[in-house]
């Protein structure tokens, strides 16, 4: 697909996926970013239909393990890398992107 003339619907379209939560609610997430860090991939979403203005900045991390076909997203359970990996992801989003945006974010 040459991305070039993609629309900006279309764009955003292709960055939502749908992740299930422990309790087995479907929600759509936006893909905001993936960085490399310390030898890991770690993918960012936020809401795709946030319902409050708090889930509007609120951020979820996965590790992403395998390749190809064979990735999965797996939740962080350590709330010290959670924290490091997210520093990361701020200071790096910050770099490229918006820095106001960045400075809003929540984990």
């Amino acid at each position: 697909m040459d991305y070039g003339d993609l629309t900006e619907d279309e764009e955003l379209e292709d960055n939502i996926i749908e992740l299930e939560d422990d309790e087995g609610n479907v929600e759509k997430y936006l893909h905001i970013g993936t960085i490399q860090y310390k030898g890991e991939w770690y993918c960012f979403f936020q809401k795709a239909e946030p319902e409050t203005e708090e889930e509007e900045d609120e951020v979820v991390e996965f590790l992403l393990k395998g390749e190809g076909e064979d990735q999965q997203l797996v939740p962080l359970e350590d709330e010290a890398l959670m924290d490091e990996v997210f520093a990361e992801f701020c200071n790096q989003y910050e770099e490229y992107e918006d820095s106001e945006d960045a400075m809003r974010l929540e984990r």
